[in-house]
């Protein structure tokens, strides 16, 4: 998915921050792919009435760089901008039950994604099929109480504490049986382990060709 260098590109972007009670540090290289292909988001401190919340990203583009690039700068601001993070909801927290607090926030991360997904068919690029690309992406929306973690494709994100592993997202692959019948009740296929030979991941951002 992408054309390879000679000899691999070593130097690394390495970057760490605090806020909200929180240290983070990420490192990035490119490798033996042409350019940079992926991307990361990492917001210590949201802004207005999230100011108490925080916001990590990776996103592993493939088939090019535009789809990562424009995830990482989008994604956050499309799930926030969405009905269930208004300064009205957000207030309701405080009263209503954790149960549907959290349901509230799960509703509008997911909503987030495919409205992301949806704006960026409108790219010029990707309408006229000059632009293929498409990523994974796997994020963590933290909350003065809980950690929300969401995922799209094989990037994984996993829960370490306690010296073991507490939790891990699942990947998207077209193996998985629950994957593979979906890709084919769509009129999809899959073989040498691709979606119709080709991706290597069964739900991705982008890729609007599958």
């Amino acid at each position: 998915m992408g054309a390879f260098l000679d000899k691999p590109k070593t130097d690394k972007h390495n970057e760490n921050g605090v806020g909200n009670g929180l240290r983070y540090g990420l490192s990035s290289m490119q490798g033996w792919r042409i350019e940079m292909e992926d991307a990361h988001a990492a917001v210590a401190n949201l802004p207005g009435v999230l100011k108490d919340w925080a916001f990590f990203a990776v996103f592993d583009g493939h088939a090019g760089a535009k789809i990562s690039a424009h995830c990482s700068e989008h994604l956050l601001n499309s799930i926030t901008s969405g009905e269930e993070f208004l300064p009205s909801s957000i207030a309701e927290f405080e009263t209503d039950s954790e149960e549907r607090t959290i349901n509230k926030i799960k509703k509008g991360i997911h909503a987030g994604f495919l409205r992301l997904d949806e704006s960026m068919r409108q790219m010029p690029e990707v309408a006229s099929g000059e632009d293929k690309s498409g990523t994974t992406a796997v994020c963590a929306l933290i909350s003065p109480t809980h950690v929300f973690v969401a995922n799209c494709g094989d990037s994984r994100g996993v829960l370490y504490r306690g010296g073991g592993i507490g939790f891990s997202t699942q990947d998207h692959k077209p193996v998985n049986p629950t994957e593979k019948e979906r890709i084919q009740n769509a009129g999809g296929s899959v073989m040498i382990q691709r979606v119709n030979g080709s991706l290597a991941v069964s739900r991705a951002l982008g890729d609007y060709e599958y």
